[in-house]
């Protein structure tokens, strides 16, 4: 008769921890979602009102936005810009790499809308 009392009173202590793990998940989960929902609304305006400085720079008309932008560039390498170099590196193998040095000279246009 006391063997069933004690298995009784195990079963009702797993029930009772079951229902408090249960309720802490529901919590647990309705705070996570507010927080996401938060982190959304807080990314959402800082996406925004991401270009407003820019645009302020331009004027505050829509016309004076560059509609077009074009970038040039101009590469220049040499053969004798090229150097061959060995590496030792641990274990004994060696490791070759060929080095270069380029210049790059670069033009950026931009057209804005002729109504200016």
């Amino acid at each position: 008769m006391r063997l069933r009392e004690k298995g009784q009173s195990t079963a009702e202590y797993a029930i009772l921890i079951g229902l408090v793990v249960a309720v802490a998940a529901g919590f647990l989960s309705v705070s996570l979602k507010g927080a996401m929902r938060s982190k959304n609304e807080q990314a959402t305006n800082l996406l925004l009102v991401a270009g407003d400085d820019v645009l302020g720079s331009y004027g505050t008309g829509a016309s004076d936005i560059p509609l077009y932008v074009q970038e040039v560039s101009k590469t220049t390498v040499q053969a004798s810009d090229y150097i061959n170099t060995a590496v030792l590196e641990k274990g004994g193998s060696e490791k070759k790499l060929q080095k270069q040095t380029t210049q790059t000279t670069a033009v950026s246009v931009e057209t804005l809308d002729g109504t200016n």
